[in-house]
């Protein structure tokens, strides 16, 4: 009986970096990953009801559904989480995910679940604004972040490219990573935790990943 497929939630927000998201999201659907990108609302409406954010680099992206219709739908319940939330970085769309009380909410629950996380450059802050989850592991981000992860108390590391994980800090169900040039790393990563190594393995040769 083969295994049922891993679901995962890819957050985007106005300001997300765009090449941290469409990277990740990408690799892990390769990684046979279902994965949802839902917007993180903010004050702003016009472009919330096509679902599009213009992230850091002025590409607009548009979401497959908003936070809170993704939560009503399909993450009622504990049960229901997803396998994985991931949040990409982008200073703005980091911003606005430490901002939202919705994205503080479900990431409480995810971590009460024992569920995955994974972030990237600015978004590892994002965790320190909700109520500092995961204080006390090992963590890296986009290194201009190290003191206020340090201060906020995680254990902050730089990442080597020779490591088996690439460029990615796993502490348990937290993997966090550096930035955009580390997107494949971190996307990787995760789709080894959910689908397997083989599987993450065989994604890579086919993007000629090494």
């Amino acid at each position: 009986m083969m295994a049922a497929t891993k679901r995962a939630l890819a957050l985007i927000a106005r300001g997300t970096e765009e090449m941290e998201l469409v990277i990740t999201v990408d690799v892990l659907r390769r990684c046979n990953v279902d994965v949802t990108v839902a917007l993180v609302q903010g004050g702003e409406t016009g472009t919330d009801k096509e679902l599009i954010a213009c992230c850091s680099r002025g590409v607009n992206i548009k979401a497959d559904t908003t936070l809170q219709a993704y939560v009503e739908q399909h993450a009622a319940t504990d049960d229901a989480l997803p396998d994985a939330i991931i949040l990409p970085g982008g200073l703005d769309g980091a911003k606005a995910m430490a901002q939202a009380t919705a994205v503080g909410q479900l990431l409480q629950r995810q971590q009460k679940a024992g569920k995955l996380v994974a972030a990237i450059c600015a978004a590892p802050t994002v965790l320190a604004a909700h109520g500092k989850l995961f204080a006390g592991r090992r963590v890296t981000s986009y290194p201009s972040f190290r003191e206020k992860m340090t201060e906020a108390g995680y254990v902050w590391e730089e990442p080597t490219a020779g490591s088996p994980l690439g460029r990615v800090v796993r502490d348990d169900n937290l993997i966090t990573s550096l930035g955009p040039a580390t997107s494949f790393d971190f996307g990787l990563a995760i789709g080894a935790a959910l689908a397997g190594q083989e599987v993450a393995d065989k994604v890579a040769t086919g993007l000629l990943y090494k």
